[in-house]
């Protein structure tokens, strides 16, 4: 069986619809419920309940998908530690990095590095922090780049790693923008509450989210859950309801008037971004170190 048909029913699991699931993964619907189709065949049972006039998974489904999970977290730090024992050459680095951040300050972090060291070979893992979290405690990676935030401690409070903070992010309410004014807007109403495309709970937004909304009066309806930012904006986009996301992930949106704040800044939720690495062994990790710890105090300036 292909692994990839394994990654398509989590994706479906998580994004809780053919049409998003078949997005992400870069293919037409059609393709992608084909490809469950098969998955399904080579299970032997059906995964998905496609009477239900919602997506929902059946309870083979629901126990299969957490086994999936397993299976494929198992196979990438299994891939991984393959990678991390071939002998490097040249300037060579592996990150693991959260998928909003590979898509905002990750690059500025590489270009700081490359306009002093030159070209730099990257593996770059992108994934969800716990899976970060994991392949550098197992040493799949050199550096680990995550958010972090206040009230909810740092990712890894490990002695044996040493960290940074080498930038700061913000997390926004924003809406879709009609006439460049939010469709939906906080903090809504008893008789109207926002629709809310909201991150799981368990994911490290949704907490800051959830300490947020317990502070602040305001009445909000959950109508869709996703661990990903990109994967809330592009329901936002669609007008589906406001999400808080990354402010360096949709300022062009907002700037063009596709998408509007929700929210003052009282409703602002700040992140620091900070960079996990061990003690280097050799001039270019001590070098990579030097440059970040420079981005850390311009940050702090």
């Amino acid at each position: 069986m292909d692994f990839k048909l394994l990654e398509d029913f989590v994706c479906l699991a998580q994004a809780n619809s053919f049409t998003a699931a078949a997005r992400e993964r870069f293919v037409t619907q059609p393709a992608f419920s084909r490809r469950i189709k098969a998955l399904e065949q080579w299970v032997g049972t059906e995964l998905v309940n496609r009477d239900s006039p919602q997506l929902e998974l059946t309870a083979q489904g629901q126990a299969f998908v957490k086994e999936a999970e397993e299976i494929l977290s198992r196979l990438y730090l299994a891939r991984e530690s393959a990678r991390a024992l071939k002998k490097t050459t040249g300037n060579e680095i592996s990150v693991a990095a959260q998928n909003s951040i590979v898509q905002t300050l990750f690059m500025h972090w590489m270009q700081e590095i490359e306009r002093e060291i030159g070209p730099v070979y990257v593996r770059l893992s992108s994934d969800r922090l716990a899976d970060c979290i994991e392949m550098f405690r197992n040493g799949s990676v050199d550096y680990l780049l995550c958010y972090t935030h206040e009230d909810l401690g740092n990712a890894l409070d490990d002695a044996r790693f040493q960290s940074t903070v080498i930038g700061a992010e913000t997390l926004v309410p924003v809406s879709l923008a009609v006439d460049r004014k939010p469709r939906f807007q906080l903090p809504g109403n008893v008789s109207d509450p926002t629709p809310l495309v909201a991150y799981t709970h368990q994911s490290l937004f949704g907490k800051a989210i959830d300490q947020l909304m317990e502070r602040e009066d305001c009445y909000l309806s959950r109508r869709y859950e996703n661990p990903f930012a990109h994967t809330l904006k592009s329901m936002v986009v669609g007008g589906y309801g406001m999400a808080w996301l990354p402010h360096s992930f949709v300022k062009g949106e907002l700037k063009r008037g596709e998408l509007a704040l929700a929210g003052d800044e009282s409703w602002n939720v700040p992140f620091d971004v900070r960079l996990y690495y061990r003690e280097p062994e050799d001039t270019l990790h001590s070098k990579i170190k030097e440059i970040s710890a420079r981005l850390a105090a311009k940050n702090t300036s």
